[in-house]
């Protein structure tokens, strides 16, 4: 009996993701999804699954670096989302400021942070590179070639659509998760520090650019119906947002 394809969200923090997630969630039993370290409920790393339990679960979510699928000998697809890296450092700071276990944070300023900071430089282009010490830009996009659907948050309806053909998922209407709150709006920040992360995120900068280039792809290849349904889905969705 075939185990069948794994589905894996690699949720990059600070794009949108948690509003994703809950959705991906809701397309499987409780036993058939690895969730951001847990399982069925209950803190869990990876390592300690049992073989029955491996073989039960047909998604993984979290925020895993690519070549998560190593831990599971079958076929596997990835979805993700990218944000326009100015705009998720900016959040990524304010975020982290008040999170626990990032205490070294509180103490810093926005500069500081864009420099030296977990999570801010190149971030996106590690995760989808699939190093944990060095970002690779080509071997980036070459992954990125090979995900189901790639999104991007400032496209977030679009990219649900995607998903919701790609997939065959239920309703996919949402409300908004985990907004950082009490932040500086991308405008508010002066121009020399939006630049100073332009400088510093340079390989996520170009990685975004190609994930907007895939999924403009993929929503030029929808049919007149499935762009009359995504006009119907942003609609209903600007009156719950």
């Amino acid at each position: 009996m075939s185990e069948g394809l794994l589905d894996i969200f690699m949720h990059i923090p600070k794009t949108g993701g948690t509003t994703l997630n809950e959705l991906f969630k809701k397309q499987y039993k409780l036993n058939e999804i690895f969730d951001h370290d847990s399982f069925q409920l209950k803190m869990m790393k990876m390592d300690e699954l049992t073989d029955m339990e491996k073989r039960n679960i047909k998604a993984i979510t979290g925020h895993y670096f690519y070549g998560i699928h190593q831990e599971f000998s079958r076929p596997f697809n990835y979805f993700t989302m990218l944000r326009e890296p100015v705009d998720r450092v900016i959040s990524s700071y304010y975020f982290l400021k008040d999170y626990p276990g990032y205490e070294m944070v509180k103490n810093m300023t926005l500069e500081e942070f864009v420099v030296k900071g977990p999570e801010a430089p190149n971030l996106q282009t590690l995760m989808v590179c699939g190093s944990q010490e060095k970002p690779d830009i080509e071997k980036a996009k070459e992954n990125l070639k090979t995900f189901t659907v790639v999104g991007v948050t400032e496209l977030f309806n679009e990219t649900l659509f995607c998903l919701k053909k790609a997939y065959s998922w239920g309703d996919i209407h949402y409300t908004r998760k985990n907004i950082t709150k009490n932040r500086l709006a991308k405008e508010e920040v002066p121009s020399p520090l939006k630049n100073l992360i332009r400088k510093y995120n340079a390989l996520d900068m170009e990685l975004y650019d190609y994930a907007k280039k895939l999924l403009y792809e993929k929503l030029q290849s929808l049919t007149a119906e499935e762009q009359r349904q995504l006009a119907k889905f942003k609609l209903e969705q600007s009156a719950l947002n």
